[in-house]
């Protein structure tokens, strides 16, 4: 596996264990070392359900990885 595909999967178990702060910062990293439309939609739904998940004060670090999950899906489907 590619660094950003572990990277994918480190931010999926630190959501399963409520890691949550982390695993947005490791989803925002991903998403801007992304060139993968695939990978790019695995960081979008992952960074939906971590902001689903998380707590009234914790919905905004979700953000920034969604949003450039977002521009990196449109950008390199363009």
């Amino acid at each position: 596996m590619d660094s950003l595909t572990d990277m994918i999967e480190d931010a999926r178990r630190l959501i399963g264990e409520g890691r949550n702060k982390r695993a947005a910062d490791l989803l925002t990293q991903a998403a801007a070392e992304c060139r993968d439309p695939a990978k790019a939609a695995m960081i979008h739904s992952l960074a939906l359900q971590g902001q689903e998940r998380a707590g009234r004060f914790g919905k905004g670090r979700w953000s920034e990885a969604i949003r450039i999950a977002t521009l990196r899906m449109d950008r390199i489907s363009a």
